[in-house]
């Protein structure tokens, strides 16, 4: 018995039919074996085309409107801070574990840090954690002591704003500054020294002023608006015009309030004498169980006030080296300043006033290059050996 004469005929460009001719239909089991082989092999040379063929035509489709390739839209940012603000507990008690609550543009209401920034908190903690000394107070630019290499940052805010509570627990002293339930009590600015002793060799300090004893001095300002002195502005502006070592201002909000006129002010008077500005909610823990969303809704109002007054100045404002764009969060007043240590958000901001006043945070609080103008060579501040 011959074997049987098998053809596959290839119509339309794949295998719709397998014609088998066999001569003898009784032919042997292999025969049959062999037919039904082929006609598998068709089907599936067929089918494989057929999806190949749909691939090809999907991806004329999505070159010919590249929209139907294009990748899932973005949440807006609505949604993506509703979706931030669930990972934060609202209750007020968690505040005081949170060592940084900031909120910014390229990240919604936040209390996570990278395990890099946990170094960060760590290292301006121990910065801190030296005593802090009450220096000087001055009521106009002339009354303020010489400054010639230790670089200052000035703390700005309304009357009964928390600038008192803010400064004791950024210092970790109860009664670094004195803490008043009367709006506009301050009426001196009061300067004070934190972190440890910067070594300067004695050639280059001032004849007749002893070495500094502290590597921050902070700037305490009396309070704006309700019942403040009719010359707050005059003695601030010159500050803020004519302190050579100036590095940065602290703006305290109250994140129990609405941006108020004066506010605004202020921000645009900040914007436009290019001053480095760190911007800092304060009571986060005053009210009921809702700081999240409370925090985040004047975050985001802060955020477009300060980009429309960043635009206005030419835009280097907010974007030049030490600029902090986020806004963050505090609870000073909510427990003991000695013991609220980095919690509270205070973390994140003694990070946030370092860096504003031009220090670098790695594992140590070290001091960025910068030329220090005095009577003899200009060095580097890296030069400088302190003793």
């Amino acid at each position: 018995m011959g074997a049987p004469r098998l053809s596959v005929s290839r119509l339309c460009g794949g295998y719709d039919s397998v014609r088998v001719r066999c001569d003898e239909l009784g032919g042997d089991s292999n025969s049959w074996m062999l037919m039904r082989h082929i006609y598998k092999m068709g089907c599936r040379r067929d089918a494989e085309r057929q999806a190949a063929s749909v691939k090809v035509k999907a991806g004329r489709q999505s070159l010919e409107s590249p929209g139907n390739n294009a990748s899932p839209p973005a949440i807006d940012r609505k949604t993506a801070i509703q979706q931030a603000l669930r990972d934060v507990s609202p209750d007020k008690r968690s505040l005081a574990s949170h060592k940084v609550i900031r909120h910014g543009l390229d990240r919604p209401l936040t209390t996570k840090a990278t395990r890099e920034e946990a170094r960060q908190l760590a290292a301006a903690e121990r910065f801190f954690a030296h005593t802090c000394h009450f220096l000087y107070s001055a009521e106009a630019l002339r009354h303020h002591a010489p400054n010639d290499h230790v670089p200052e940052v000035v703390v700005l805010g309304a009357s009964n704003v928390g600038k008192s509570s803010f400064l004791n627990a950024l210092v970790g002293q109860p009664r670094a500054a004195r803490v008043s339930q009367r709006p506009g009590r301050t009426t001196l600015m009061n300067a004070y020294g934190v972190g440890p002793r910067p070594k300067i060799p004695r050639e280059l300090v001032r004849r007749g002023t002893p070495p500094p004893r502290h590597g921050l001095v902070l700037v305490d300002t009396p309070g704006y608006g309700f019942r403040s002195r009719a010359g707050w502005g005059a003695a601030v502006l010159a500050y803020l015009e004519a302190r050579r070592m100036l590095r940065g201002a602290v703006v305290l909000l109250s994140s129990e309030k609405r941006l108020l006129p004066e506010d605004r002010w202020l921000l645009g008077l900040l914007a436009e004498s290019n001053t480095r500005t760190l911007v800092v909610l304060t009571k986060a823990d005053k009210g009921r169980n809702d700081w999240p969303v409370r925090c985040s809704d004047m975050a985001e109002t802060l955020l477009e006030e300060l980009q429309g007054l960043d635009k206005a100045v030419g835009g280097g404002w907010r974007a030049g080296e030490g600029a902090t764009s986020d806004v963050y969060v505090t609870s000073a007043g909510m427990d003991s300043p000695g013991k609220l240590g980095n919690g509270g958000g205070m973390g994140g901001v003694r990070a946030a006033i370092l860096e504003t006043a031009g220090f670098t945070l790695q594992d140590k609080v070290t001091k960025k290059a910068e030329a220090v103008t005095y009577s003899g060579p200009v060095v580097s501040f890296d030069d400088i050996q302190w003793k």
